[in-house]
């Protein structure tokens, strides 16, 4: 196979560039490893019921993602979930104080974002096609992949999580490589844990200074129709937490973040009907308060990697990433 522009990841990054490229004119062909779009924009049918056990909402300040934002508004992609979030600190819970702008989710999940990017783009994504070994031939890029395909591109496009990129990248272009060691990101374990039907005075708590647990996700509260004899709540551990108990158990990192989601909502939550762990290992960048550019190299073959850790790790920040990247790429490729 051949193409102008080769993207590895279907992320909302990747997807988000594709759309610009494609725009542009420009041949493109995007790889995803896994059978589903959007990345960590992520939803599992639990049951048979929807459970977003990546990222839990967002939000929208950029103009252009506002303008996208009110459009998947319009088709009924998201709806406005909350406008205030719970916030535990001090050892005590408190009332949300801001509501100055809502928080996005989608009713069906949020892997609806990555559905809604990728479906307009047809066969030039191609699920479960995952690139074991990236070089450069005769001045154009050769990916393999694990099935033993070969695909030959003028220009690529890294969206994985920086040390995948990395590693795609530390035989055939050393120097992006090492430029990639200065965005390191945090695992995350998240538990979703199901219950009989209660009734909850929050969407969501946050709590970003906490040892153990940053997130109780009041995950029902997003489709209350779809959920109407249970309450399912998403906790994300803590990066310290979730690095220190990586080889724990399921059931020894569900009885941790149970306890403390107790402690913190006053709340009997230590016998949950049913479980389920997702170990992210890349899940926020460890520097996400700093945005930054695309990385860009135009040797020994044109060359840009991007993806949410260039704006905060949040969604609105993987899709500017990729407007970002396609623009990048555009540019050199003049």
């Amino acid at each position: 196979m051949d193409t102008e522009i080769l993207i590895v990841g279907a992320g909302l990054c990747g997807l988000h560039a594709a759309t610009q490229l494609q725009a542009a004119g420009r041949s493109v062909l995007v790889l995803e490893k896994s059978r589903g779009l959007g990345g960590r924009a992520a939803t599992r049918r639990w049951n048979n019921r929807p459970v977003d056990h990546g990222a839990q909402f967002f939000t929208a300040k950029n103009p252009q993602f506002v303008a996208q934002v009110a459009r998947w508004l319009e088709s009924g992609v998201c709806h406005e979930w909350t406008r205030g979030l719970h916030h535990f600190s001090g050892g005590q819970l408190h009332e949300p104080t801001d509501h100055s702008h809502p928080r996005y989710a989608c009713r069906s999940g949020m892997a609806a974002l990555g559905r809604t990017l990728g479906g307009p783009l047809g066969e030039i994504v191609q699920r479960e096609s995952k690139v074991s070994r990236l070089a450069v031939v005769e001045g154009q890029w050769q990916a393999t992949l694990e099935d033993g395909r070969l695909v030959r591109s003028r220009s690529v496009l890294l969206t994985p999580p920086p040390a995948q990129s990395r590693a795609l990248l530390a035989e055939s272009a050393p120097m992006a490589a090492q430029e990639l060691n200065l965005h390191p990101s945090w695992p995350c374990h998240a538990v979703a844990a199901c219950f009989s039907r209660m009734e909850l005075p929050w969407q969501g708590i946050q709590a970003p200074d906490d040892e153990v647990l940053t997130w109780i996700g009041h995950d029902t509260s997003k489709r209350p129709e779809l959920h109407p004899e249970h309450t399912i709540l998403m906790l994300h551990a803590a990066p310290g937490f979730s690095t220190t108990n990586a080889d724990a158990s399921e059931g020894e990192i569900a009885a941790a973040l149970l306890r403390r989601a107790s402690e913190m909502t006053s709340l009997d939550l230590h016998s949950p009907l049913e479980i389920f762990l997702q170990r992210w290992r890349y899940a926020l960048p460890t520097s996400s308060k700093t945005p930054c550019s695309p990385i860009a190299h135009t040797f020994p073959a044109p060359l840009v990697v991007a993806g949410d850790w260039c704006h905060g790790g949040r969604i609105e920040g993987a899709w500017m990433a990729g407007r970002d990247a396609a623009d990048r790429l555009l540019a050199i490729l003049r």
